[in-house]
């Protein structure tokens, strides 16, 4: 059997169920109005772009797992909860501590008198299971000062095997071996739909980097770009009274893009899969390329998207297409190291990815990849001085 990788742009026809008509635009189910949230941040007195806001939600709903990546005190751990407060759900801070070499602090452990303790992630969970309209956030405060896949491994296990069960998303149970204990049996605890895990991480010499399997299940918002003159137009005033979302409206509407009826009629999902038909060819020079379940995130993110096209915009009103931000969160974050060959893929990827360039622009996006595009620009010069380079700043 041979295996021939192709440089050609890949027809939809091959990759998605046929549908008699072309791709078309579908309404998405906004679940709540972002502009109230907005609002309701600047009346607390903190400054975030809309896009981000809007990034935090559309990633949330459409995987329960987020990394809020950027040097320290920039509003990383607070954006969180002021959304939180915003809508009516509630945010729970976990400080992860460098000790942290299993999974214990977050899904139980027995004492040596046969007590269970169950984890901060296992109880929110049972909490969640008998409160299923209120939406939870568990904040990994400093989640890379221990090696992630020595604590979250199981979490990110039993999350990507998510599924419909009579009209309800479950998982496995998280901590099978957990006894009945106080009138709970801990070994049925599984994660519900509305708890949604949050991760924030600095990325200096006392941290650890994230590996493939990681990356590969996260989005990452990078939240490092501060105006610090941004205290003159701005101040603190009276926030509105926050809206109630209920956690139907972060629930998210598919799982994965084989959910979806007829993904070929949808303009945003052939749009977004055949960025990352061409993302892989640059990719797979360096064995770097995405799979299936990155493919499927970025489409489902960008379908997701289409509720708040008006919120993906910065302070400026300048448009930020979300397949472009799906490129920086979930493409780049993957490329580290030096060599000839490192520089090739960047070097490929930011020709590609250069504003002006028609193969690049998607209809929401006519001037290309811009925000993918300067990080790449970034991530070149700093291969060039010191002959290794990451996403992370």
């Amino acid at each position: 059997m041979t295996l021939q990788y192709v440089n050609d742009v890949a027809d939809p026809s091959t990759y998605l169920p046929h549908h008699a008509s072309g791709p078309q635009e579908v309404a998405s189910n906004d679940g709540g109005r972002l502009s109230e949230v907005l609002e309701y941040i600047a009346g607390t007195g903190f400054t975030f772009d809309p896009w981000q806001v809007a990034t935090f939600v559309t990633a949330i709903r459409t995987k329960p797992f987020l990394i809020l990546a950027g040097i320290s005190g920039t509003g990383k751990t607070k954006l969180p909860q002021l959304i939180a407060q915003a809508t009516g759900a509630e945010a729970v801070i976990v400080p992860v501590r460098p000790d942290w070499t299993d999974s214990s602090d977050l899904l139980g452990y027995e004492r040596l008198n046969s007590e269970f303790v169950p984890g901060h992630l296992l109880k929110l969970c049972e909490r969640a299971i008998r409160t299923p309209e209120t939406q939870f956030f568990m904040v990994l405060d400093e989640m890379n000062v221990a090696r992630v896949e020595y604590y979250f491994a199981e979490v990110l296990s039993v999350m990507e095997n998510r599924r419909w069960e009579n009209g309800v998303i479950v998982t496995e149970p998280l901590n099978l071996s957990a006894p009945n204990q106080d009138g709970v049996d801990w070994s049925s605890i599984y994660l519900p739909a509305n708890v949604s895990i949050i991760g924030t991480v600095n990325m200096d010499e006392t941290t650890h980097g994230f590996s493939k399997k990681v990356l590969d299940r996260a989005f990452v918002l990078e939240l490092s770009q501060v105006d610090l003159a941004d205290y003159v137009s701005t101040g603190a005033r009276q926030p509105p009274s926050p809206s109630s979302w209920g956690s139907s409206a972060w629930a998210p509407a598919h799982l994965r893009l084989a959910d979806i009826p007829d993904p070929q009629s949808i303009q945003a999902v052939v749009e977004s899969v055949n960025a990352l038909v061409r993302a892989n060819e640059s990719l797979q020079r360096a064995q770097l390329q995405v799979g299936f379940r990155v493919r499927d995130e970025v489409a489902l993110f960008c379908l997701n998207a289409m509720g708040s096209k008006e919120q993906f915009v910065d302070r400026d009103e300048t448009v930020i297409a979300p397949l472009d931000l799906c490129l920086s969160m979930k493409v780049l974050p993957r490329i580290q190291g030096g060599g000839a060959l490192l520089r090739d893929v960047l070097n490929d990827l930011e020709s590609w990815t250069a504003p002006g360039r028609s193969d690049t622009a998607d209809s929401e996006s006519p001037s290309g990849f811009l925000r993918t595009h300067e990080r790449i620009q970034l991530m070149q010069r700093r291969l060039d001085q010191t002959g290794f380079t990451s996403y992370w700043v």
